[in-house]
């Protein structure tokens, strides 16, 4: 299920950069779909990086760098007896 989540991330990525707005409505019931199916998603896109995150892995391209300006894997975890359990490590860049 992970490699599905990583294409539908992809492709609403580069809709997005497109600015293909067409595709916006399927890739949120798909990414609904997901949640219902207790997925959870995230896209740390913009937020601050704390090396104490076990939930990503990241790439500094600049020492003393705190913001993510780019995600190549979103986080993913999935309800697991009422509580969430990391499935996949967000990938990201941080400059």
């Amino acid at each position: 299920m992970e490699n599905i989540i990583n294409q539908l991330f992809e492709i609403e990525k580069k809709a997005t950069e497109q600015g293909l707005d067409i595709f916006e409505r399927n890739l949120r019931r798909a990414f609904h779909e997901l949640e219902e199916m207790g997925y959870k998603i995230v896209n740390p896109l913009g937020t601050n990086y704390d090396e104490r995150d076990a939930s990503l892995e990241a790439n500094i391209l600049n020492a003393g760098s705190t913001k993510i300006t780019k995600v190549l894997k979103p986080v993913i975890y999935k309800l697991d007896h009422e509580s969430l359990k990391l499935v996949q490590k967000g990938v990201v860049i941080v400059e």
